[in-house]
């Protein structure tokens, strides 16, 4: 079995993308490049057993992956930082995330200062031999010139035009790539988040997807290369 890898960001590659896309009111990068087997988030619940280990409480899960075995996915992902508004009020946030049976609020403590969700992970999915296999893009400056341009799009455009962008792309794209994104948002051990957030990780998640297809075929493996200024 491959080892959990705790990777964390170069600083020079995360320096270079908060330059372009900037900080929150804290001084925080408003977007992050982290490693999915190292960023974790605040979940309560009951992990039963076999598949669990009994644990009932609260603990810390892998964003990339709330699966029962925590490891996580060993990629490099995006990830956005999201203003408390985008969550909602405390009352209504309690009141959809709390878990019946257990009393236990199922994302965590209300994010009175924002949260970082995944906006796009390095990865994609292609048919090969017959089979689809995930493959990872290495993270270097050449990736970093394909997908800052498009976070900064993102930014500047206003939610209408989102919707509208995201209306065209789901008319381009087949079902099958459909099902595949509503997947991974609607993953079984996590709640949907609101509906504002999913339009702008579903945005993303097109714009970083077709960027990535037209950048070129990756070689599989998680190579670091100088990064171009």
């Amino acid at each position: 079995m491959v080892a959990v890898e705790r990777r964390v960001c170069p600083p020079e590659f995360q320096d270079r993308l908060t330059r372009a896309v900037g900080k929150n009111q804290y001084g925080e990068p408003l977007f992050k490049i982290a490693w999915g087997q190292t960023f974790t988030y605040q979940a309560g619940g009951v992990w039963p057993k076999p598949r669990g280990d009994g644990f009932f409480g609260y603990r810390q899960l892998m964003l990339s992956n709330s699966s029962f075995s925590g490891r996580g996915i060993p990629c490099w992902m995006i990830i956005e930082w999201h203003p408390p508004e985008d969550y909602e009020e405390p009352a209504v946030y309690y009141y959809r995330n709390r878990d019946d049976t257990t009393g236990l609020q199922t994302l965590g403590e209300y994010p009175y200062r924002g949260r970082y969700e995944v906006a796009f992970k390095l990865t994609s999915t292609e048919l090969r031999d017959g089979r689809l296999q995930v493959v990872h893009y290495h993270l270097d400056g050449m990736i970093l010139d394909v997908l800052i341009p498009a976070i900064v799009e993102g930014q500047r455009m206003t939610m209408k035009q989102r919707l509208e962008r995201l209306r065209q792309y789901e008319e381009r794209k087949e079902k099958d790539e459909d099902r595949q994104i509503d997947a991974m948002l609607n993953n079984a051990k996590r709640k949907p988040l609101p509906s504002q957030i999913d339009d702008r990780v579903r945005l993303i998640q097109r714009q970083m997807g077709d960027l990535l297809k037209s950048f070129g075929r990756p070689q599989p493996g998680f190579k670091i290369n100088s990064i171009s200024a």
